[in-house]
């Protein structure tokens, strides 16, 4: 055990002679058919199709797995998949052997996304040539002209089908009418009488195209309409897989394949780059601008934050999974090793959300015992941390910050006083709404960074981790964070936090103790008022005390 957390911990995935130690746990299927049923989303990262439609299939009966893997690494007998697989407390990354499908869905409503590659067709067809069946999960196109960059569309044209810029209505679900040549039959015909799911039998397969993803995505209500309107969906669904999957016997077999466990995966992408102490899985379907970002950007802003905030390296690297399609992320916080998924179209999205997880592992300068001692209330590595090096690194490609704008304060806090960051977190969220206060710290700091420079910071974490040695584990009240802040600026900081509404008892910090030599603190001449531009240059010694940069 104690081997297998060092691999583990060193970021490299686990091998199969390990993996047979610790095998998956069998999956619970309900009436289970022996059908064993691949969820493609390495062409779409999609929440539904990522961890609901998995659920509802081994309801109707069937075997289920999602896989961000290419197609054709997946699909391949007798090769190998990355998965996370238990060990203790642990769900390390490790090789599994390829499973062997019945069926494959795979999704995409998003024209801008991955591209099906020539090798990945081509295993589709022969994996319906063989006898396998082929779900084509779409969505209603917007426009003519994404309807022909579309990659699922120019799939579904490989089998002699597509989608159409015409509409159909089934239950209530807008539906794109199908285009089909004679080789397809209707499934279903929408309230004007037109194809909105197709079939065709394809060598010893079959392929079957659903017109929109929304025909069987259930509601999430609990009303007893809203269940029965899921039952009714769980029974077409498990309708459609029987049709298609009919070419071949069902693989039966073993349960344990990969599944869904509040994370990305379950079989993650087949390619890995790392990055310092950052390792990004990708698929190699992902697009090239993105895999230049991960080859030239990524390091480059890994460069510039690791140079505003020095930090010790975290005991084991960032895992970061670039999934596809658009439209957000997750984290994987409650097992080891964490996992951090973006799911992002453009450059500006992954860089952002790389800088936002890259500082959550950085706590800044460690004292001389190599500790990082106390824990300010909003978290050494919490989400305004993140936040504050998300909003810098933002700004690295034109100097302006671009997003976590701290002046939006007075959007809200219209005088910059009435929004106490005293009050309880949960007290300001009510009040305000999520994430204000956040917004209200990056202001200060970037007021700080206004007369400090960007020095600042990391000598307050030096200065915080420094001054609490003897008690690495105290909890430091809002009084406690002023008062290191102030002797790493140099100036008391007390006079000013009461300006913008902050109730503290204490109001003067004019003179301090600090590493055995006493400081004068004069009071810090900080207003109320617009904080200006994003400071982006490089950090001075924090060790030493600050020079003001401007007035």
């Amino acid at each position: 055990m104690v081997e297998i957390e060092r691999i583990s911990k060193s970021g490299e995935t686990l091998g199969p002679e390990i993996t047979e130690r610790f095998p998956l746990r069998e999956q619970t299927v309900k009436n289970d058919t022996g059908i064993n049923v691949l969820v493609d989303l390495s062409h779409q990262a999609n929440f539904f199709t990522m961890w609901r439609l998995p659920g509802m299939l081994r309801s109707a009966g069937f075997r289920a797995t999602g896989s961000q893997a290419s197609l054709d690494s997946v699909l391949a007998a007798g090769k190998l998949s990355r998965v996370r697989i238990p060990v203790g407390r642990r769900r390390p990354f490790a090789w599994w052997p390829n499973a062997s499908y019945n069926v494959v869905i795979t999704f995409q409503t998003d024209p801008r996304a991955q591209e099906y590659l020539p090798e990945e067709i081509a295993a589709l067809k022969d994996f319906v040539n063989a006898g396998g069946g082929l779900v084509l999960l779409g969505s209603r196109p917007s426009r003519r002209q994404g309807l022909e960059q579309w990659p699922l569309n120019k799939l579904a044209r490989e089998f002699g089908a597509g989608f159409s810029t015409g509409t159909d209505t089934v239950d209530g679900v807008s539906m794109p009418v199908l285009e089909l040549s004679s080789d397809w039959q209707s499934h279903l015909d929408g309230a004007k009488g037109n194809p909105v799911i197709a079939r065709r039998r394809f060598g010893r397969g079959r392929v079957l195209i659903v017109g929109s993803v929304k025909y069987i995505e259930p509601p999430r209500d609990r009303t007893p309409a809203a269940l029965a309107r899921r039952d009714k969906i769980i029974s077409a669904l498990g309708e459609m897989i029987e049709w298609v999957a009919a070419g071949k016997p069902p693989v039966g077999g073993s349960a344990r394949l990969p599944r869904e466990a509040a994370g990305g995966g379950p079989i993650y992408p087949e390619l890995t780059r790392r990055i310092g102490n950052v390792i990004v899985y990708y698929a190699k379907n992902q697009k090239k601008e993105l895999l230049d970002c991960v080859g030239e950007d990524m390091p480059l802003v890994k460069s510039r934050i690791e140079g505003w905030l020095p930090s010790a390296a975290p005991d084991e690297p960032m895992n970061l999974i670039l999934s596809a399609g658009a439209g957000g992320g997750w984290a994987v916080n409650a097992y080891l090793p964490k996992e951090v998924g973006i799911i992002s179209l453009n450059k500006a999205g992954v860089l952002s959300i790389f800088a936002h997880e890259l500082a959550h592992t950085m706590g800044g300068p460690p004292n001389e015992k190599g500790e990082l001692a106390g824990s300010w209330r909003y978290g050494n590595q919490g989400e305004a941390h993140a936040g504050w090096f998300q909003g810098k690194a933002a700004a690295l490609p034109t100097g302006k910050r671009v997003s976590h704008q701290p002046n939006r304060l007075f959007d809200f806090d219209k005088k910059g006083d009435a929004l106490d960051l005293a009050a309880s977190s949960d007290e300001n969220r009510d009040k305000w709404g999520k994430g204000k206060d956040w917004t209200k710290i990056w202001w200060v700091w970037q007021k700080l960074d206004d007369r400090y420079g960007p020095t600042w910071y990391p000598r307050w974490r030096w200065v915080q981790h420094t001054r609490w040695r003897d008690d690495p584990k105290r909890r430091l009240s809002l009084a406690e964070t002023v008062e290191d802040m102030s002797i790493a600026v140099g100036e008391d900081l007390f006079p000013f936090f009461h300006k913008i509404g902050t109730t503290l008892k204490k109001e003067r910090f004019a003179r301090a103790v600090f590493n055995g030599q006493t400081i004068e603190l004069p009071v810090a001449p900080l207003e109320i008022g617009p904080a200006g531009p994003v400071r982006l240059e490089p950090i001075g010694n924090y060790r030493e005390p600050l020079t003001v940069k401007s007035e």
